[in-house]
C-alpha cells in the first residue's frame, strides 16, 4: 500500500471521526504513541497499551514486507551487547511471575538501553511536526520499533491513521462484520472518555447533541436496505461528511 513517508498525512476518515466525537487529530496520535509499550508486542491483555502497540504492528503489516538491513553500524560488541539485551527484553516480557505494569515498566528501561545502542551513528529524532506548529514527541519504545521495522515514524502513524474510521466501524457493527481492528478499538475507548482528550466544551455543545448524537442512532434504520459492506460505508462516509460540514458552518445553508 503506498503511503506517504515524507509529511503526515490524515485521511478524511480520520480526521472527521477525531473531530465529530471532540478529539484533535494530533492529540489522538501523541496519546496513541504514548501507549506503544515495546513489552507488549510480546504479551497480550485487554489494556489500552496492548491496543495501541497491537495498532502499530498492524500498521507495519499494512505498509507491506520489507527486506531488514543489518544494522551494519554497530561494532561486535556492540551486536553483542544489544542480543543480550534483546533477550532479556522477551523473556521479562513474557515472565508471568510479574504483573502487566511490572513487565511493561522493566521493558521500557531495557528498551531505553537497545535504543541507546542503536541510535549511536544514526541521525535519530525524538520529534516529528504535525503541523508547523504542532509537535508529536516520540517515546524512545515507539522510536525502536520504528527502528528495527527501518520504518519511519511519519509512515507508522499515516498507517495506523487509515484504519481510524467511524463510518466503516459503524456499518461492520450494524452488517455484523466486525473484524478485529486494535487502532479503532483504541479510538472507541479514548471516545469514551480514556486519556481525557476531548473538548468537553464541544462535547456539552447543543450542535453536537442535535447533529451527530441524534443523528446516528437512526443510521441503522435509515440505511437498512443497503446490506453490501462497501455501499454501507460510502452511505454512513457521505452522512457523517454532512454532518461533518454541518457543525464546522452552522449558517450556512446546507440544503
Amino acid at each position: 500500500m503506498k503511503v506517504e513517508t515524507e509529511f503526515i498525512d490524515v485521511p478524511r476518515d480520520c480526521k472527521i471521526s477525531c473531530e465529530l466525537v471532540g478529539m484533535a487529530v494530533p492529540d489522538f496520535l501523541q496519546l496513541m504513541v504514548d501507549h506503544f509499550s515495546y513489552a507488549h508486542m510480546h504479551m497480550h491483555n485487554i489494556s489500552e497499551f496492548d491496543m495501541a502497540t497491537k495498532a502499530f504492528l498492524g500498521a507495519n503489516r499494512l505498509l507491506g514486507e520489507k527486506e531488514i538491513e543489518p544494522a551494519k553500524h554497530l561494532s561486535t560488541g556492540q551486536k553483542e551487547r544489544f542480543l543480550k539485551l534483546f533477550r532479556q527484553v522477551l523473556k521479562t516480557s513474557t515472565n508471568r511471575n510479574y504483573s502487566f505494569p511490572t513487565r511493561r515498566n522493566k521493558v521500557k528501561v531495557l528498551a531505553g538501553e537497545l535504543l541507546q545502542i542503536y541510535e549511536k551513528g544514526l541521525d535519530v529524532k525524538g520529534v516529528i511536526y504535525y503541523d508547523e506548529e504542532t509537535r508529536i514527541n516520540l517515546s524512545e519504545e515507539f522510536l525502536c520499533m520504528s527502528l528495527f521495522f527501518q520504518r519511519t515514524p511519519t509512515e507508522l502513524l499515516n498507517a495506523v491513521m487509515l484504519r481510524i474510521s467511524y463510518a466503516e466501524f459503524y456499518a461492520r457493527y450494524h452488517l455484523k462484520q466486525e473484524e478485529h481492528n486494535p487502532a479503532m478499538a483504541f479510538f472507541l475507548r479514548v471516545m469514551d472518555g480514556y486519556g481525557n482528550i476531548q473538548n468537553q466544551e464541544y462535547l456539552s455543545s447543543q450542535s453536537f447533541k442535535e447533529y451527530f448524537l441524534w443523528d446516528i442512532q437512526e443510521f441503522r434504520t435509515r440505511y437498512l436496505f443497503y446490506r453490501n459492506l462497501d455501499d454501507r460505508i460510502d452511505a454512513y462516509r457521505e452522512r457523517l461528511e454532512e454532518i461533518y460540514q454541518q457543525i464546522q458552518k452552522p449558517y450556512f445553508d446546507h440544503d
